[in-house]
C-alpha cells in the first residue's frame, strides 16, 4: 500500500486517515499524532499484545536449539512471511520504508538476539523480570521526546508492578544462583527492548503496521545475521531445523510475533509511558503459562507478585481510560 505523508496534528487528536480508514491492526491508518492520549481499542491492543509475548516466552524456552539459532530462524521466517502479506496486500517497500523503519529494526534484532540468549543461559524467571524493568527506562524519554504527561500515579503504579514482578520471578528462582552471563544478556536486553519500544513509537507518525512490520523484520534479520555467523550457532547439532523445530519457531513467528503487530498499532492509538506499563504483566502471563504447559509451580510468592501487578496494572489503567474519556466528552 504507498505511504501517506506526515501531515501535522495536535496532540491527541485524530487525523483524517483514522476518521475515513477506522483500520484496525492490519488496516491501511497511519496515525501521525503524538499519541498523547490512550483510545479504548489502543489499550487493548496493547493488553493483548502482552498476553501473546506472554505465552510466547514459554515457547521460546521449550526449543531445544541456542538462543542465537533461535533469534536467526524467528527473524528470517518473519521477514518471508511479511514480505509476502504487505506485497499480497498492495504495499511496497520504499526507501521511505527503511529511513523511518531502521531503527526499529536494529533495536527489535538487539533485544531479541540478546533475550533469546539471556532465556536458555538463566531462567525464563530472571530474564523476564529484568526485560519487565522497561517503564523504569521509558518514562523519562515519554515525556521529553512525545511530550506526554507523567503523573504521580505511573510513577506509584510502576514501582508497586516492578516489586510484583520481581515477586513472581524470583519465587521461582533457585537459591545461590548468582548474577551469570544470562542475567547480563538479560540487561542488554532490557536497554533495546526499550529502544525498540520507543523507535517504534516514532516510526509509527510516518508508517502503517504491516510496511513498518515488514521493515523492522528484515532490518533486524540482516543484523543478526553477522552475529550469528560469527557465533557459528547454525552449525551445531543441536541447531539443525528439523521439522518440530521449524514448527516451534513458526509458533514463535505466529504467537509474539502477532503481539508486534498490534502493539505496533497500539502505538499510534495510546501513550508510551502507558504501553510500557502493561508489558510489566508479561512475566505474570510467562509464570502462568510455564505452570500449565511445562508443569512450573506457582508459589504462593509467585501469587503475591501477580497479584500486585494485577491491582497496579488494573488501577493506571482505569484511571488513564477514565482521564481520556473526561477530557473528550463535550461539553454540554
Amino acid at each position: 500500500m504507498p505511504s501517506t505523508g506526515p501531515s501535522p496534528a495536535t496532540p491527541g487528536s485524530g487525523t483524517a486517515s483514522d476518521t475515513a480508514s477506522g483500520g484496525g491492526p492490519s488496516g491501511p491508518e497511519v496515525n501521525h499524532h503524538s499519541g498523547a492520549s490512550a483510545t479504548p481499542l489502543g489499550l487493548t491492543a496493547a493488553l493483548v499484545a502482552v498476553c501473546a509475548w506472554g505465552l510466547g516466552n514459554t515457547i521460546i524456552a521449550a526449543v531445544p536449539m541456542t538462543g542465537m539459532a533461535i533469534a536467526f530462524y524467528r527473524l528470517g521466517f518473519a521477514s518471508v512471511l511479511y514480505t509476502v502479506i504487505l506485497y499480497a496486500r498492495g504495499g511496497r517497500l520504499t526507501s521511505r520504508s527503511f529511513r523511518f523503519g531502521w531503527e526499529g529494526g536494529i533495536a527489535f534484532g538487539a533485544d531479541i538476539a540478546a533475550f533469546f540468549v539471556a532465556i536458555h543461559l538463566t531462567s525464563v524467571a530472571n530474564a523476564t523480570t529484568i526485560s519487565a524493568l522497561q517503564p523504569l527506562v521509558i518514562i523519562g524519554f515519554a515525556a521529553v521526546m512525545f511530550g506526554e504527561r507523567i503523573r504521580a500515579r505511573h510513577i506509584i503504579c510502576s514501582v508497586i508492578a516492578t516489586a510484583g514482578v520481581a515477586l513472581v520471578a524470583f519465587g521461582a528462582a533457585q537459591s545461590g544462583n548468582g548474577f551469570g552471563l544470562g542475567d547480563l544478556m538479560a540487561v542488554l536486553a532490557l536497554f533495546a527492548w526499550a529502544w525498540y519500544f520507543i523507535a517504534s513509537k516514532k516510526a509509527r507518525r510516518h508508517l502503517d503496521t504491516f510496511e513498518y512490520m515488514t521493515v523492522m523484520n528484515l532490518v533486524a534479520f540482516l543484523f543478526v545475521i553477522p552475529i550469528t555467523l560469527l557465533t557459528q550457532d547454525l552449525f551445531r547439532t543441536e541447531n539443525q531445523l528439523s521439522w518440530t523445530n521449524a514448527l516451534a519457531i513458526l509458533a514463535i513467528v505466529l504467537v509474539p510475533g502477532s503481539g508486534h503487530i498490534l502493539m505496533n498499532w497500539a502505538h499510534a492509538h495510546t501513550t508510551l509511558v502507558l504501553t510500557s506499563l502493561i508489558t510489566l504483566a508479561m512475566p505474570v502471563i510467562s509464570a502462568l503459562s510455564a505452570a500449565v504447559f511445562l508443569g512450573q509451580s506457582v508459589s504462593t510468592v509467585q501469587v503475591l507478585g501477580i497479584a500486585l501487578v494485577l491491582i497496579a496494572l488494573a488501577f493506571v489503567i482505569v484511571l488513564d481510560a477514565k482521564t481520556t474519556a473526561d477530557a473528550t466528552e463535550p461539553a454540554a
